[in-house]
């Protein structure tokens, strides 16, 4: 796998970490994928995850929520970050050592292509309010004014692509588009596409599960 592959295709699930919103709620992923018609291998037994951002902390953390999905559901998988060191510029072939050294057979990349948020507004009305008076036992009917509001969704689309280590080559790639109240937070959206990453991966047959 060249150098230049790796850093070309990731980018990162950790710009959905940079969304300055409150922690609450909860996320929706929507996802599909296709395996390269080429690929004929045996599900892979460990799998890289490389989110290549300038944070280092905001990469460090995207990682660990996609290492972490795919541990709990039994595949064996590490953080780049755990192998190459951040301050070190390493050649092709140092890096092609360290990932044999760990053992390392494919690639997991995750790239953002695009964000925002939709804004809907719901209409202000008049609704009919019935009060009893405790005195009197009379029922008064009156209108209230009830004002509305706006509501926001965030979303964000991205593609991960799982790359052979010994051709280099892409043999797996999704799409996919995270939604929510923007109050689910930049936990929130990085846990719900790591989960539909690592679900998709299994289903698909990409890696072995212990």
């Amino acid at each position: 796998m060249k150098g230049t592959t790796i850093r070309g295709a990731t980018a990162t699930i950790a710009v959905l970490l940079a969304l300055t919103i409150m922690m609450a709620g909860c996320a929706s992923t929507e996802i599909r994928s296709q395996t390269s018609p080429d690929y004929r291998g045996q599900p892979y037994e460990k799998i890289l995850v490389w989110i290549d951002v300038d944070d280092a902390l905001t990469a460090d953390s995207a990682e660990n929520y996609l290492v972490e999905e795919l541990i709990d559901r039994g595949v064996d998988a590490a953080p780049q970050y755990s192998i190459f060191f951040a301050g070190k510029d390493y050649t092709y072939g140092q890096r092609q050592r360290e990932l044999d050294r760990n053992g390392i057979d494919a690639v997991l990349t995750v790239e953002m292509t695009d964000s925002g948020a939709t804004r809907h507004r719901t209409p202000d009305r008049l609704r009919r309010v019935h009060r009893v008076n405790p005195y009197t036992g009379r029922v008064h009917t009156y209108t209230k004014w009830a004002p509305g509001h706006v509501d926001v969704d965030a979303w964000a689309d991205f593609s991960a692509e799982l790359i052979d280590r010994a051709s280099g080559e892409m043999v797996w790639l999704a799409v996919a588009r995270t939604a929510g109240d923007p109050s689910i937070g930049r936990a929130g959206f990085a846990q719900s596409v790591s989960r539909e990453v690592a679900d998709q991966l299994i289903r698909d047959g990409m890696v072995a599960t212990n």
